[in-house]
Parts: structure tokens; sequence; C-alpha cells
């Protein structure tokens, strides 16, 4: 126990240095822009006085708030410093690491969670958005602090790790539903399956634990924008553009030029882009569904293949800060066999549901919401952590069938 206990303090070890490494390397070549998505300047604003907005005085809801919350705690106390927030990210991030070896020790034994720990420590996509200002990193120690806790979930209601587990589960599953509102049917379902993995005397209490965070987060956030937009938003203004675009730009054609072309070419978006936020989301809101009832077909086409797309191994060739060629060479040597091994072990251990429910109802849910309104491989990374983890257990599983099946001949 000792020597493993070596190698996880190494390995950790190892996580936080190649974040580090990299964030070095990223800051040095110019690659980081602090505000791509207007998580920083939300920030700035609260803390200048300019209240929850991107312009100051101009109260928004096109970003849920706990990714700018996160960045205005890290700049609170010292002033603008980007360089913490990034450190705490890799800091998040080895986490992160150590949840997946923590929930490959509780699910297969030892030596899945060091190998599981090992390979999350060295994913590039994990490693790589440590660095930026994006709210993946985030996710992603969200997502794997619900999927350890789902694994008390079942335990006898005398035992505390039950309702310990329910109460991180649900703080956690709050936090993902107010980072991206696309988390909710995932975490909704996460409690659903907390229900039924739960013994009957205790379903009750988990449920109230595990749903009571997202009802006091999700109950306040709905009240602020009650009370400056006079409607109901329960997460973003943003979604109802982002799958606007999804549906009038063909898939090829997302993350390009042509894009840009397509949108500003198009009548409603252009319409929808002089009103403000909240009846823009309604607008091109209500033009989605419009435009599906038009297109059931090719919706369901476009849906289908946004599954497949959400759990490409690779990314398609675009603007990268990297070499595209040498991106592919690291998605092959990582998400090429953790993809289809993770979602093999989906299968091989559909008997064993009951003990990580959350990472069954994560990966249904997320794959559902994205393939259904814009899959991006971007938006998979809160999954990677315990997908390794089944990866490396099915690789495991294999292993032992094959080895079975030679000394059944011989």
């Amino acid at each position: 126990m000792n020597k493993s206990r070596s190698v996880v303090f190494v390995l950790l070890g190892l996580a936080l240095a190649l974040r580090l490494a990299y964030a070095r390397h990223a800051h040095r070549a110019g690659y980081i822009p602090t505000d791509s998505q207007q998580y920083e300047t939300i920030a700035l604003n609260l803390l200048s006085g300019g209240g929850y907005s991107i312009m100051p005085g101009v109260p928004t809801a096109e970003r849920e708030p706990v990714y700018p919350l996160f960045i205005a705690a890290c700049y609170a106390p010292f002033g603008r410093l980007p360089g913490l927030v990034i450190v705490l990210q890799c800091l998040l991030g080895t986490a992160t690491c150590a949840l997946a070896w923590r929930l490959g020790r509780r699910l297969f034994g030892e030596r899945v969670g060091l190998a599981a720990l090992a390979v999350s420590a060295c994913h590039p996509q994990l490693v790589y958005y440590s660095a930026y200002f994006f709210r993946e990193t985030l996710l992603a120690f969200l997502f794997s602090v619900l999927a350890a806790a789902s694994a008390d979930w079942a335990v006898e209601p005398g035992d505390a790790a039950g309702d310990a587990g329910a109460k991180a589960g649900g703080w956690a599953a709050a936090g993902l539903g107010l980072a991206n509102s696309a988390h909710l049917p995932a975490v909704a379902l996460a409690g659903v399956a907390l229900w039924l993995a739960s013994p009957s005397r205790a379903r009750a209490r988990r449920a109230l634990l595990y749903f009571a965070p997202l009802v006091l987060a999700f109950g306040a956030w709905s009240a602020r924008n009650a009370a400056t937009f006079g409607v109901f938003v329960a997460g973003s203004t943003q979604g109802g553009g982002e799958f606007y675009q999804a549906l009038v730009v063909p898939p090829q054609d997302l993350g390009t030029a042509r894009q840009t072309e397509i949108l500003t070419a198009d009548e409603t978006f252009r319409a929808a882009a002089l009103m403000p936020e909240v009846e823009r989301n309604a607008l091109l809101t209500k033009a989605s569904f419009h435009w599906i009832l038009e297109h059931p077909a090719l919706y369901a086409a476009r849906a289908l293949a946004g599954v497949v797309k959400f759990w490409r191994p690779w990314p398609y060739r675009r603007a990268y800060h990297h070499d595209y060629e040498a991106l592919v060479a690291a998605s092959l040597l990582s998400d090429a066999w953790i993809v289809p091994l993770g979602l093999l072990a989906l299968w091989l251990f559909r008997k064993r549901w009951r003990e990580a429910p959350a990472v069954w109802a994560g990966v249904l849910g997320l794959t559902v919401v994205y393939g259904a309104i814009h899959a991006v491989i971007r938006y998979r990374l809160p999954l990677v952590a315990p997908m390794i983890v089944l990866a490396v257990a099915a690789a495991g599983r294999l292993w032992v069938l094959r080895f079975r099946r030679r000394q059944a001949i011989h």
C-alpha cells in the first residue's frame, strides 16, 4: 500500500508539472487570451461595481455564473492576476486525476486506479485546457466529484458515506448546472439514478440531500434573472443562438469562415443581433424549433451526426495554435482508444451501473443534449476522466478474456 501511495504522489506530481509547464509555454507563445468568451470581463465588472455584466451597468445572463465567480474569487484578494487563475486550474486538473484514481480503485481495484491516474495525468486535452480561460477544467473537476460521490449512493442506510456522497454529489451537480446549463439534464438524470441506486430506506433522504443544492442554486440564479429581466431564465441567454447556428450552418462549415458568411446572410440571425439578449434568445430558440418542424428528416440526420461528432476521437482540420498533424497524433495516442473502450465498458459493465450511476447518467445525458443541440469535441471533456477509468477497466477485461481463450485452446 505504501508503495502504491508513493506511485500516486509521483503521478500527481507529474500531472501538475505537465499542466504548469504547458501553461508556461502557452503564455510565452502568446496563446492565452484571458477573455475569449467574456468570463473575465464579467468577473472584473462584478468586482469593480459594474454588476454581473459584459457591458458595465448592463446586466447579463449570457454566461452562467460559476466560472465568472471563480475568476472573481481569484482576483478579489490580490487584483487581476490571470496567472493565479491558471495555476488554480492546474491544481483542479491535478485533483481531477486524483479523483480518477479514487474512482478506478473503488470500482476495479488498485491497478486500474493507478493506470487511470497515469493516463489522465498525461491526457492531452486535460493538460491543454488547464492553461486557458475556458470552463472545461472546472467542469471536469466537478463531474469527477459527482462521479466519485455516486460510488457511495448504493451503500446501506447505516453507512454515513451514503449521505455524504449525496451531499457532495448535489453540490457538484449544482456547480455543473450553473457553470453550463447544458449539464442540467445529465445532473437531473443522475438524481434519478441516485433514487434507483439507493436502498429504499435511504432514498428520500439522499434525494433531498442531492436535490436541495440544485434547487437553492437555480432558485437564486433564476430569481436574480426574473428580477433583472422580468422573465424566467434558468440557465443562460446564449443557448438559443448556439442551437440556431448549429441548425442553419452545415456541420462541415461550423468553426470556419463560411459559418460567418452564412449567419451574416441569415435574416433571422441579423434581426436577432439587434435585440436585447433575452428577446434574442427567445427568437432564436423559437426559430430553431420552427426549423426542426420544417426539416425533421434533416434534423434527425444532424442529431445522429452530432452524437458521432461528440465522440469523435480526433479534431477536425481547423485553425489551431498547434500543428494539426501533431494534434491528430496526440488524439490517436489518447482518445482513439479511450473513446471506443470507454463506450464498450458501458456495455461490458452494464450490470454494475449502480456502483457509480452518475457516470452512466452523465454519458447519456451529455451525449443526448449535445447531439440534439450542438456537438463540439471540447464539450465532452467533463466526461474524460471517468471514461479513462472505464477504458482502462475494459482493456483489462479484454486482456483477461484473451488470456483465458488462449489457455482454453492449449
